[in-house]
């Protein structure tokens, strides 16, 4: 089976339904002059029923993605000459760019309303959201560069910093999003919204890890599958246009990257020597060590 077309196409259809049912909910299941859900609505079992069936069928489907790679990020993530990889690659990085810069271009107006409605210093509750912006517009190169590295089979992916960079940037991202929701009491508002930055965290956590010899295949695809998922059907939710820029960047991240990396997992190992060890890595320790031959 093609897990690396299976698995993508389901996430994102899947993801896509979510959407329109998503829709639906927050047509019906909500009351107009209160805002509070109305319980038992279809609407609402239905998503929630899709979101589970979701979540284990790609578990399912990613089960047996256990190959280790010994190249680490750089072998787990070749995308020597293909295009549509590094395309998405660099659409994800021109998104990531385009959300921070509309985060920085918020920040005076945020912070005229936060000196209005606090006495103290208002940048203290903006902190956060800046930070993001840096974050972001710092992830638009890093996602470019590690596009670049895969692409060309660059092989500088070992304990790069451009792995960590959108890994951090997610978990500010989750801080900004738990501190804009924290008042509100309606959990159903949110949740899909908070589900889509923790599978983005923990994907792009597990995916950073194999630059630093954490290699975990299938939780790397796992939560990247899910976080598209999730990614999906919150875009049916009203969202700030950086925040849209950032959930579509991160889509296009890890669809990406997931493609590549189940396309790489189930690519055939060479035959094993005693001790584990791969034939072609002997092989090629034996051609170091031989000397120059004798020309006399």
């Amino acid at each position: 089976m093609r897990k690396e077309l299976v698995l993508p196409v389901t996430a994102a259809v899947s993801g896509a339904a979510g959407f329109f049912l998503r829709r639906w909910e927050l047509a019906s299941a909500f009351e107009a002059d209160t805002g509070l859900p109305i319980p038992g609505m279809p609407a609402t079992w239905a998503l929630i029923a899709l979101s589970a069936a979701a979540v284990l069928a790609l578990a399912l489907l990613c089960r047996g993605s256990h190959r280790v790679f010994p190249g680490g990020y750089d072998e787990a993530f070749s995308a020597r000459g293909r295009t549509l990889y590094m395309a998405g690659m660099v659409a994800a990085a021109f998104l990531m760019v385009i959300a921070g810069a509309l985060f920085l271009m918020e920040l005076p107006q945020l912070y005229a309303e936060a000196k209005l409605q606090t006495k103290g210093t208002p940048m203290l509750g903006l902190l956060p959201k800046a930070l993001l912006a840096v974050l972001a517009l710092c992830s638009g190169w890093s996602l470019f560069q590690l596009g670049k590295n895969n692409y060309r089979g660059e092989g500088q992916g070992k304990y790069s910093s451009s792995l960590l960079i959108p890994a951090y940037t997610a978990c500010m991202w989750l801080i900004v999003a738990y501190q804009a929701r924290s008042g509100d009491p309606v959990i159903l508002d949110y949740v899909y919204q908070l589900f889509a930055v923790i599978a983005a965290v923990l994907g792009s956590y597990f995916m950073a890890g194999f630059g630093f010899e954490r290699a975990k295949t299938f939780r790397s695809a796992f939560f990247s599958l899910c976080a598209m998922y999730f990614i999906l059907v919150t875009l049916a939710d009203t969202h700030e246009p950086g925040f849209l820029a950032l959930y579509l960047a991160f889509f296009l991240y890890f669809a990406a990257s997931s493609a590549v990396l189940l396309y790489n997992a189930r690519q055939p190992r060479g035959p094993r020597m005693p001790g584990k060890r791969l034939l072609k890595d002997t092989e090629t320790e034996d051609l170091n060590r031989e000397g120059t031959p004798d020309e006399g």
